[in-house]
């Protein structure tokens, strides 16, 4: 009897090439990027097909994507990440004896979400007040009063005061340092040599700290994660382009890939980004 040897997380599926089937998988969650490996060894088995490419069930979202093949004499190795929540079945043939064949591995994919979460959640408690009310509420407002009494009078007291203009002493203009930024990205896209990560590590860097400057906050320190789960509270980007930059930061700059691209295509990426984030 002829037979597959599927490696999936270090873990060995036996598929034969009758129904018969032994599956043995570690548990799989939307957006984990999925090794997948195809070996046979009988010179009947003949044809072996794994296209790359997204693959989509309706005609909005792709629910998974194989992002790259690996083809050897008796190996097939592919790259696979899924965007929803399922049991799928990769599209790869073959050939055995003339007789075609489907891959019969089903692959069930979970989501990270438990259903139990709200769209807004509390950070901390409500705040309780202690004691009498009304009593707290008056001096509250008394407090309140005073400070701006004293505020009002040290505004006073600076406005009174002469004010001597030296323009021997002026300084000149500030750049906004995201203007420095956005000046930085786009003389690179314009070199003769772009390496796609560097473009991700420029965008993500131009981006936080526009979204700071608007925000009044610093979050340049904030991981991608971070940083586009406070976009998601507090802009109303869509939910589908966050997700978007959210798997390409992850894939490109967490990554080895050192891929150079041409300018047209840095541009392509940087214009699409900048339509749903900036514009």
């Amino acid at each position: 009897m002829h037979k597959f040897i599927l490696l999936y997380f270090g873990f060995t599926v036996v598929i034969f090439a009758s129904p018969k089937e032994s599956i043995s998988l570690e548990k799989i969650y939307v957006g984990d990027i999925t090794e997948y490996t195809i070996e046979w060894k009988d010179d009947d088995i003949t044809d072996i097909s794994l296209p790359e490419g997204k693959f989509y069930e309706d005609h909005s979202l792709p629910t998974f994507e194989i992002q790259s093949v690996t083809k050897e004499k008796n190996k097939i190795t592919a790259s696979v990440i899924f965007f929803s929540a399922g049991d799928f079945f990769l599209p790869t043939t073959w050939k055995e004896n003339g007789v075609d064949f489907n891959s019969k591995l089903k692959i069930n994919v979970l989501s990270n979400l438990t259903g139990t979460e709200t769209e807004i959640e509390d950070i901390e408690p409500p705040i309780i007040f202690s004691g009498p009310y009304f009593l707290r509420l008056i001096g509250l407002i008394l407090f309140t009063c005073i400070n701006l009494y004293l505020i009002y009078a040290l505004y006073l007291y600076w406005k009174s005061k002469p004010k001597i203009v030296d323009a021997a002493w002026e300084k000149s203009p500030k750049l906004l340092e995201s203007t420095k930024r956005l000046q930085y990205l786009e003389q690179y896209i314009q070199s003769e040599k772009i390496t796609e990560k560097e473009l991700t590590f420029r965008i993500s860097e131009y981006l936080k700290e526009v979204f700071s400057e608007k925000f009044q906050e610093n979050l340049l320190g904030n991981t991608d994660s971070e940083f586009l789960a406070i976009l998601h509270d507090k802009t109303h980007i869509p939910d589908r382009a966050i997700r978007d930059l959210r798997l390409y930061f992850r894939n490109l700059k967490y990554s080895e890939n050192s891929q150079i691209i041409s300018k047209e295509d840095a541009e392509k990426i940087w214009d699409q980004i900048k339509k749903d984030f900036i514009t």
